[in-house]
């Protein structure tokens, strides 16, 4: 009898790329669109974190409860700067490259969802990212034509500052013809920050709202005065990479309802995720991946930086067939340049920037 697969399966870049450029089309033509984006898209302006959610449980685990916040205070400014100088538009080689790739990622998006030859499908991608960082914001600002659905609410605002609304992701957009009564599906893109961004601030630990002014940064916080560095902390946004995840009951219940978003997302038929930078360490991102692809329709695609995460991705998805590793093998590593060449070459205009 002939035993059937049940772990995930690898296509190799540098020997099966007309391989992954036919299955990476099949699956976004005929499937619901959600990409997982990780700290390795926004390298080199922003270095991956690596050990800094180990360092930080290790000096909790012994104890040394202030030296883990000054660590996390360090960690979370170092990427505050990089953003304000993002914002800023400073000529910097990291940011400008960094930047470009974002331009270029969700310029193939929209393309992408206009082209779609399925008209039952919506009009519309989900992108989760774990990124503090603004640069896919930064990047549709870049491009008019881009519709960018950060799940905020303004149509009303106190003092600038946008209400956090998740219950707006997935509203449709149609525009109707100035002499016909045809009524058009708008492409649009729904970001879904899971672990918080650095523009989000907590109203009173009882609301998340958007601060239009941009990053800012802590000020002069007295490094020397725990209390200082814990409520420098406590205004930022944030899910922290550390074992104290969930400081704050609000944003305990935030993460939670994107995630539940993400979990619903994936339960739809024919859904697609495509994962790029991200490494699954987020036990309960993870968790709720593996339990997702249980729904049969369901695919996971991963695109792998290196030959040497392939090996990782294949044990966490060990037991699912509906899940795809590519890696680069004997080729030069994907990066954001590399994935985004892949996905331009399966429309017809190369997802050239609007």
């Amino acid at each position: 009898m002939r035993s059937i697969s049940l772990m995930a399966r690898t296509l190799i870049l540098s020997n099966q790329a007309d391989d992954v450029r036919k299955l990476v089309e099949s699956y976004i033509q005929s499937g619901n669109l959600n990409f997982l984006i990780g700290s390795g898209a926004s390298m080199p302006a922003i270095q991956v974190a690596g050990d800094i959610e180990a360092q930080i449980n290790g000096l909790l685990i012994g104890g040394n409860f202030e030296e883990a916040n000054l660590v996390a205070l360090d960690f979370i400014e170092d990427l505050a700067e990089a953003n304000v100088d993002l914002l800023a538009e400073i000529d910097e080689e990291p940011l400008t490259e960094t930047l470009s790739n974002y331009v270029e990622f969700l310029s193939i998006i929209d393309a992408i969802l206009f082209e779609r030859k399925n008209i039952l499908l919506p009009r519309q991608a989900n992108i989760f990212t774990t990124n503090y960082d603004l640069f896919i914001e930064k990047a549709a600002s870049k491009l008019p034509n881009v519709t960018l659905n950060d799940g905020f609410d303004r149509t009303s605002a106190v003092g600038n500052r946008y209400l956090f609304s998740p219950a707006r992701y997935f509203d449709r957009t149609y525009r109707s013809g100035n002499l016909t009564d045809r009524i058009a599906e708008l492409p649009v893109l729904n970001l879904i920050k899971v672990h918080g961004s650095l523009s989000w601030i907590r109203d009173a630990d009882k609301e998340i709202r958007f601060e239009s002014e941009g990053v800012k940064l802590s000020g002069n916080v007295s490094k020397i005065d725990p209390t200082a560095v814990q409520a420098a902390l406590a205004t930022r946004a944030l899910i922290l990479p550390n074992l104290r995840k969930f400081e704050s009951a609000l944003m305990e219940r935030v993460y939670f309802d994107l995630l539940r978003l993400l979990s619903n997302c994936m339960d739809r038929d024919n859904s697609l995720l495509v994962a790029f930078g991200f490494s699954f360490a987020d036990e309960h991102i993870l968790d709720i991946t593996q339990r997702a692809l249980r729904n049969p329709t369901a695919q996971l695609l991963i695109f792998a930086y290196s030959e040497a995460s392939v090996a990782g991705f294949s044990g966490k998805f060990a037991q699912n067939r509906n899940v795809t590793i590519v890696g680069p093998g004997t080729g030069p590593f994907i990066d954001f340049k590399s994935f985004n060449s892949i996905l331009r070459a399966i429309i017809p205009d190369g997802g050239a920037p609007q």
